[in-house]
């Protein structure tokens, strides 16, 4: 698979079947390195539970897409992000 921008993602091995996603690009200290943690599952996908991101867990058919993912998530962070809640207005306080 080639596809540009993919070399700064790196797969470290946790366990047989679960991996580390990690970014080359942050420090390797800062904990927004880790980008995701992947899992094969025994139907033969794979889950990555997105933790950088922030978006909870999806699967894929294979590692190809799963970095496919990543590299779209870390392409595009702003529209894959919750955005700022609307802020509720307030009413002044009562008089007494």
């Amino acid at each position: 698979m080639e596809h540009e921008g993919i070399h700064q993602l790196v797969l470290t091995p946790l366990a047989d079947r679960s991996w580390r996603l990690c970014d080359r690009n942050v420090v390797r200290g800062d904990a927004a390195s880790l980008v995701a943690y992947v899992e094969l599952l025994d139907t033969g996908t794979y889950e990555a539970v997105w933790v950088s991101l922030g978006l909870g867990a999806a699967r894929y058919e294979s590692l190809d897409a799963v970095f496919l993912a990543a590299m779209e998530l870390l392409d595009h962070p702003c529209g894959t992000r919750s955005f700022k809640p609307a802020p509720i207005p307030h009413r002044p306080p009562a008089r007494s």
